[in-house]
């Protein structure tokens, strides 16, 4: 009685030290030596059953070292855990009673015994003891190693509800910190930052990214991306994915959340925002951002730094989305009231620019023709000259400073010509029609002469509706994709052209470069007549460009990083259906 009183007593302290462990690999470890302690049994393991296929897992084991004693054992101890597991009640062979003979197998040590672990009715697991000596467990070593599978399911249950308890503090302190940093601003660009570095920190992912659905333009955009060491990567800022084009298109366009742990195995994956950026992405997690039904945008968390991407960082992270979608909603209708109230000054800014091309457009054709009647002569005589100046002899020094005056009479004339034809036929009256505008772009990529260093990626939505626009828009596509050559060489790089739908009234126009983008203070004066930074420029070309877009009652829109890119945005309306249309 004393020997089994204190017994039961070394089970009390065992179980209640593995019942105050909430750490659940620290349980299974703790449980796996108190077998052997407590039975005086030479190997122990626990096995615990598996939720996602019912299979048995050892998740901890005493004495079983190195692997290949496990090797030796696994067989048995799985056949004869999962019987436990069917009848729910212990175990006990041995070689010299024939007991492991009646359920058909050979024993690799002189005893086992196995026992349920149970959770309520169901059970969940079985803890196991060996004796590779001659000795037989018996009924009383069952009864102790019983208690102790009862503590162990009691040590799991309170690990777990332990878990799922610090899981909810650590997403309720999170949606609480993202909810009340994004709250605290209007400012769309900087919810992204707050949102990214916070939500990436307590998932454990190395960085994140941002990109917001912009009807208009037909496409998700990023806001926001980082690298590893924080660094905001400034070349993915602004970058136009179409939906349904790589993983944060198809989360955009289908509002899916995609975990994919390995990204080049995955279906949507599209590696040309790392080919922008020079990051290297292995996982990723991605969520839609989601107010009153309506998709705002995605979220994304790339290269978890331990083990893979779950569906609890996918619950996390759409709760922070949750959060941050509507505060981008506010910030949204903020800024459209700002919105509102510039649309009468810009459509006033489109009717000014239609009459100044008109004006611009007689004025142009006029100074042409002058300059053409006026000038064109002047190369032709100053060669001439030239030939009647060599029928005189004049000392050396004096013949040269001739034909310097002379060349560069020449010289300028030409240029006043070339830029009097650039005028004329720029501004000639062209009718406008119904075109494709996909067609439009290939025309003017077959026209231009890309090196072999500069690849050229095109995005073109072969649903697009057509836009009343004359054949000269080719000429503005020549004109940026020129420019664009211009700045990349002799470095090369990639020029990007992606048409979209532009909401259900507008066809956009998108050309993007990884050059070295322009100086902030050069931005507003681009498409300043004469302006050029470019010792052969006429600095005619991108002024042309806006105030033809204008003229077709568009617009265009310049965006670029110092170092790292630049985006030209043509935005058409679409052709509108005649009366004779709409009356068939």
């Amino acid at each position: 009685m004393s020997r089994e009183a204190g017994e039961l007593q070394t089970l009390f302290e065992i179980g209640k030290s593995i019942a105050a462990e909430l750490d659940r690999d620290k349980v299974l470890r703790l449980v796996a030596e108190a077998a052997i302690s407590l039975v005086k049994a030479d190997e122990s393991y626990l096995l615990l059953r598996r939720d996602l296929d019912d299979t048995l897992i050892r998740c901890a084991s005493a004495n079983i070292e190195p692997e290949e004693a496990w090797q030796r054992l696994e067989q048995v101890a799985e056949l004869v855990a999962w019987q436990v597991v069917v009848r729910g009640q212990p175990i006990r062979l041995a070689q010299e009673d024939g007991s492991a003979t009646e359920l058909g197998l050979k024993l690799p040590v002189f005893a086992l015994l196995n026992v349920p672990v149970r959770r309520q009715h169901k059970v969940i697991g079985v803890l196991g003891v060996t004796h590779r000596r001659a000795e037989r467990f018996t009924l009383e070593a069952e009864q102790l190693l019983t208690g102790l599978a009862d503590y162990t399911a009691i040590a799991i249950e309170n690990a777990r509800l332990y878990e799922e308890t610090k899981e909810l503090s650590r997403n309720l302190k999170l949606v609480n910190d993202v909810s009340r940093l994004v709250t605290s601003t209007f400012d769309v660009q900087e919810i992204p930052r707050l949102l990214l570095q916070r939500t990436a920190e307590i998932v454990g992912a190395e960085c994140g990214s941002l990109a917001l659905l912009d009807k208009r333009r037909g496409g998700v955009v990023f806001q926001l991306a980082y690298d590893g060491e924080g660094n905001e990567l400034k070349g993915l800022r602004d970058f136009l994915m179409p939906l349904g084009a790589g993983i944060v298109g198809y989360v955009a366009q289908t509002g899916k959340p995609v975990i994919a742990n390995d990204v080049k195995q995955h279906p949507q994956w599209s590696s040309l925002s790392d080919q922008m950026t020079g990051f290297v992405t292995t996982s990723l997690v991605a969520v839609p951002l989601i107010a009153e039904g309506e998709i705002l945008g995605v979220v994304e968390l790339l290269n978890k730094f331990e083990g893979d991407f779950s569906q609890s960082d996918v619950d996390l992270l759409s709760l922070v989305a949750a959060s941050t979608a509507t505060a981008i909603q506010n910030a949204r209708q903020y800024a459209e009231l700002e919105r509102t109230n510039r649309a009468l000054h810009e459509a006033h800014e489109q009717r000014a620019a239609a009459e100044r091309w008109t004006v611009l457009g007689k004025a142009a054709a006029h100074l042409a023709h002058r300059i053409n009647n006026t000038t064109a002569l002047i190369p032709i005589a100053a060669e001439h000259t030239g030939k009647l100046l060599e029928q005189i002899e004049l000392p050396v020094e004096l013949r040269q400073e001739i034909d310097r005056n002379l060349e560069r009479i020449r010289r300028n004339s030409l240029y006043t010509v070339e830029m009097a034809s650039v005028l004329l036929r720029r501004f000639r009256k062209q009718p406008t029609d119904a075109h494709n505008v996909n067609v439009l772009i290939e025309k003017a990529v077959a026209l231009v002469e890309f090196p072999a260093n500069i690849r050229v990626v095109k995005h073109l939505d072969a649903n697009l509706p057509q836009v009343d626009t004359s054949d000269l828009l080719v000429d503005v596509f020549v004109e940026l994709f020129s420019n664009a050559i211009r700045v990349m060489s002799p470095q090369g790089g990639i020029l990007r052209i992606a048409t979209f739908s532009s909401g259900s009234k507008s066809v956009s126009i998108q050309i993007t470069d990884n050059g070295p983008g322009i100086e902030p203070e050069n931005l507003n004066k681009i498409f300043e007549m004469f302006f050029t930074t470019h010792d052969s420029g006429l600095g005619f070309g991108l002024w042309w460009v806006k105030t033809f877009v204008e003229q077709q009652h568009g617009e265009v829109i310049v965006e670029s990083k110092p170092g790292e890119c630049t985006s030209f945005t043509i935005t058409l309306p679409q052709q509108q259906p005649s009366l004779r249309s709409q009356g068939k």
